[in-house]
């Protein structure tokens, strides 16, 4: 569970030792083959590889996620990391959770197969500390048992234009939860002629997908839509994941200083897989399965207006709303986790406002507000053994609870010297029922020109406010908790040679995490009692010796204390790698390999205690043959060699997994 933070490790040693053996025997055959398809490296601009023109090397795309002006990423203060739309099509990655893999900082997990809860750890910190947005609509659900965290296993890659990964707190911009980072998935928009394509694909473990799109201009409108089916098959024993989605992206554009955009998402899956902590199918002592389905809508209007040169407003509005069934058989007979059945709904409307001011040369501010309204119920009941003459009784879990947080913000960016510029913001969150909460933020960056040398440091404050879970649950929440905090401050130099085709970087990050939510055996309850120290370093390098190459590696180091204790932070490692290959050995032909090293975990289940998994290294690899302008075929392989590991303690990741498709374009 989300609040049961640290553990203690065991592993038998010789066992340990085949398994690193192994691991690390993959992790050296997959570098092998890296170098044996591309004889080199390279990456683009963002560390992310695309298509082989030298007009993609040279575009910069513009963050509109870090900050509230929106900034082009090399003069961003904040490490940024943006997947671009060709990197998710080489790929050909189906779910999110795989494209996250290779972004330096953030470890992504998944009990066994898709059907599980995933979850995301940036730097070290909780899942339920980094905010998901999709087109800038918050999508974390409060009514959850992890806190607020957003479930990644059932978002699917349809009709993404790009994510964009900020890691830091960023409270200043979006207001509670941005303690570990922001998570930005943007849609794709229309361009063009009209165009629509079929995709099929089918592989290993009775996988089956289908997507449908279209998308294009007529006069001042641009549309994009997409609708998809997904059956996951059965890769892990009592995993199952089968969903369905929808995606429009619809904008209205009569002039150069006006443009109306309505987005919307529907998503409903349908899941199942052995309950968390459960030790999963290789330790449960029960073989029941959770069954968790869940509907998913997301939507919203944004009017974005220039009416002078240097004055621009945009006003957005929101909704989010999520309804979850949640059927749970329980840990085992007789411990903390019973049989439950849970109906939980959630929705968010939000408005924002925002001014943007260029006022002076390399004088920038924004200043506006934003609107909050929260509201979930959770219907639900525990099935409870308690001693003769009472047997089971069924236990009522039901609360309600309703949110309104108002929050005005502001922001400035100065670039009056060349190659400096300074950012700086602050917002005021007023929470209804709870203590105001002021979350400033600074970022620094200086580029030398006549060297290509960049330093970049940041500052910044962030909070998160008790989840309605935490709050209102009857047998674990105490309405009395308060605001977990945070306090971060990262350094990071960057280096680009060879006409900016190689790149170097590396940042030092350290965060305070204080108040922390954790769950306490001996009453019973959640309460405010763990402070956390994360702190690491991030390496990453980039190449693109050649337009037809290009190539990543990134290595973080996250070190994590919990005061007063010597146990781990659970579910998260100390060193994690990999790297990415982008290679086109002909204009048709797309190769790609990724490779991800992740170092030992520290975990728990309720059947073996704590324990520690080992390290394992895993290769996946894609290719793409564009046989004519509107026929497209592509292979892709899911670890290549067969790896056999964990993410969570008895829940053995997916073997070896192919599958191919053909996209026919019209």
């Amino acid at each position: 569970m989300q609040y049961i933070r640290s553990g203690q490790t065991v592993m038998p040693a010789r066992l340990a030792r085949h398994r690193r053996a192994w691991h690390i025997w993959h992790c050296y055959m997959g570098i092998a083959l890296a170098l044996i398809l591309g004889h080199g490296w390279g990456v683009d601009a963002v560390g992310q590889a695309t298509a082989p023109t030298e007009k993609a090397l040279a575009m910069e795309p513009v963050v509109v996620t870090a900050t509230v002006v929106p900034t082009p990423l090399g003069r961003t203060t904040a490490p940024v990391t943006v997947i671009s739309r060709e990197q998710i099509a080489a790929q050909q990655a189906e779910s999110v959770i795989e494209l996250l893999r290779q972004v330096p900082g953030v470890h992504m997990d998944q009990a066994g197969a898709r059907g599980s809860v995933s979850s995301v750890y940036v730097r070290g910190s909780d899942p339920n500390f980094t905010v998901v947005l999709i087109d800038g609509i918050k999508v974390n659900d409060p009514t959850n048992s992890r806190g607020g965290s957003f479930d990644f296993s059932t978002l699917s890659t349809d009709n993404i234009e790009r994510i964009e990964i900020v890691r830091g707190p960023l409270s200043a911009v979006y207001g509670s939860d941005a303690m570990g980072g922001v998570i930005n998935i943007i849609t794709r928009r229309g361009e063009g002629t009209p165009t629509g394509s079929v995709e099929l694909s089918a592989g290993r473990f009775d996988h089956y997908r289908a997507l449908l799109q279209a998308g294009g201009t007529l006069g001042v409108m641009d549309y994009a839509a997409s609708g998809s089916y997904l059956d996951n098959g059965r890769p892990v024993e009592g995993s199952r994941f089968v969903g369905e989605t929808f995606h429009a992206n619809l904008g209205i554009r009569p002039n150069d200083v006006i443009e109306l955009r309505w987005v919307l998402r529907y998503a409903a899956s349908r899941s199942k897989a052995f309950p968390e902590q459960s030790g999963g199918p290789e330790f449960a002592a029960l073989r029941t399965v959770d069954k968790r389905d869940a509907d998913e809508l997301t939507t919203g209007i944004t009017l974005k207006h220039t009416p002078l040169p240097w004055w621009e407003y945009n006003i957005q509005l929101g909704l989010y709303d999520r309804r979850e069934h949640i059927d749970s058989p329980g840990v085992a007979p007789g411990v903390q986790v019973p049989p439950n059945i849970t109906d939980n709904t959630f929705r968010r409307t939000d408005a924002i406002v925002r001014h943007l001011f260029s006022i002076a040369h390399g004088v920038q501010f924004a200043l506006g507000g934003e609107g909050q309204f929260e509201d979930g119920t959770s219907d639900g009941s525990l099935l409870v053994t308690l001693p003769p003459p009472l047997g089971r009784v069924t236990v009522p879990t039901n609360f309600a609870r309703s949110r309104t947080i108002l929050s005005p913000f502001f922001e400035v960016q100065l670039s009056l010297v060349p190659g400096l510029l300074v950012q700086g913001g602050v917002r005021v969150d007023f929470p209804r029922k709870s203590d105001t909460e002021v979350s400033p933020r600074v970022g620094v960056s200086y580029t030398l020109e006549a060297t290509r040398t960049t330093f970049r440091v940041n500052w910044g404050e962030g909070f998160k406010l008790p989840s309605f879970f935490a709050l209102s649950h009857p047998f674990v929440g105490d309405p009395a908790l308060r605001p977990e905090t945070s306090r971060s401050v990262d350094v990071g130099v960057s280096q680009a040679l060879w006409g900016q085709r190689l790149t170097m970087g590396v940042t030092y990050f350290y965060s305070e995490f204080t108040d922390l939510i954790d769950f306490d055996v001996n009453t019973f309850r959640l309460v405010n009692r763990s402070q956390v120290i994360a702190q690491g370093v991030e390496m990453s390098l980039s190449a693109r010796p050649w337009p037809s190459l290009s190539a990543t590696a990134h290595l973080t180091y996250v070190q994590t204390d919990i005061k007063g204790t010597t146990e781990p932070l659970r579910n998260r490692p100390k060193w994690r790698g990999g790297f990415a290959v982008q290679w086109y050995p002909r204009p048709d032909l797309d190769v790609n390999l990724h490779t991800v090293v992740v170092g030992e975990v520290p975990d728990f289940s309720i059947p073996t205690g704590a324990r520690t998994l080992d390290v394992y290294a895993r290769v996946d690899l894609a290719a793409t043959w564009t046989m004519t302008k509107y026929w497209k075929f592509f292979l892709a392989i899911d670890n290549l060699f067969d790896t056999a590991y964990e993410e969570f303690i008895g829940f053995p990741a997916p073997g070896m997994s192919p599958r191919g498709g053909v996209r026919a374009s019209f």
